[in-house]
């Protein structure tokens, strides 16, 4: 099951990166097309969307065992969710911008121009993928679609607290039989995805101007500084801290699976 898992992992990643090499070649002198740019926009925000939702409502207390930690995530889990789900819509609000943007300027009519007056006011705005944000975008949607194997993987032993849940069965396929976390990994594949596609050249948020107003740069501030130091710095204490919670509750199983798959994020790194 394992090397079936990992050669079919191997197989989706050999082709993601034929059609990024193609799409890299068409873009490198050129921006993408009116056509190739839609899809990918939708894609990244579909997948984003579901990446960034949790996967089930928070489990009640006497279903789960909940594990003492410092953890800010754990101590003010809703807040938490809160200020991800405004980043989610922030993220999936501009590809959906953008898409707009694009198919107005693609389809002129009455209710195209209304569209971009109220979208994209500034006449000057240049809206393209670039190579840059070409790669952002499917580093953004690949990282998205990893999460949520995982959700589908995990099931209803996902959660976004360290706890342990009624009749909680050990996971070891699929994306855990490549690395023992792999939803941290692909949270922050995507968002760094996400923030080099916010910040590029020819982005809607850049060129429509809202990195220039002060409202746009406190929403960039507080959204790239908290998703940073929260969500891309906790996954490094908090991988390790479900190895011990695990460990303890599943004894031998879990170290023979830690004895197969030997790293926690990234394969042959860490």
């Amino acid at each position: 099951m394992h090397g079936e898992s990992k050669g079919r992992v191997k197989s989706a990643v050999r082709n993601l990166l034929r059609r990024v090499r193609v799409v890299l070649k068409s873009s490198r002198d050129d921006p993408l097309t009116d056509q190739s740019t839609v899809p990918l926009l939708l894609a990244h925000a579909v997948s984003v969307y579901y990446a960034m939702t949790p996967p089930r409502a928070f489990p009640k207390a006497e279903e789960q065992k909940i594990h003492e930690t410092f953890d800010f995530v754990d101590r003010a889990i809703r807040v938490h969710v809160a200020f991800v789900t405004v980043s989610k819509w922030i993220f999936c609000g501009i590809d959906l911008a953008e898409t707009a943007v694009t198919l107005a300027q693609h389809f002129p009519s009455p209710i195209s121009d209304a569209v971009l007056m109220f979208l994209l006011p500034s006449a000057g705005a240049s809206l393209r993928l670039t190579l840059l944000s070409t790669v952002a975008c499917f580093l953004g949607f690949a990282g998205g679609a990893i999460r949520v194997w995982c959700h589908r993987t995990l099931g209803r032993n996902f959660t976004w607290t360290l706890s342990i849940q009624e009749k909680h069965k050990l996971v070891t396929t699929g994306p855990y039989a490549i690395v023992r976390h792999p939803s941290y990994a692909a949270w922050m594949i995507m968002l760094l995805g996400n923030f080099a596609l916010l910040f590029s050249e020819g982005s809607y948020f850049v060129e429509a101007g809202w990195l220039e107003r002060p409202v746009g740069k406190v929403v960039a501030s507080v959204v790239v500084g908290y998703l940073t130091c929260v969500t891309m710095a906790v996954p490094l204490g908090r991988a390790a801290r479900e190895d011990d919670i695990l460990k303890e509750e599943f004894g031998t199983e879990w170290l023979e699976w830690a004895k197969r798959t030997p790293y926690r994020l990234i394969p042959y790194v860490y």
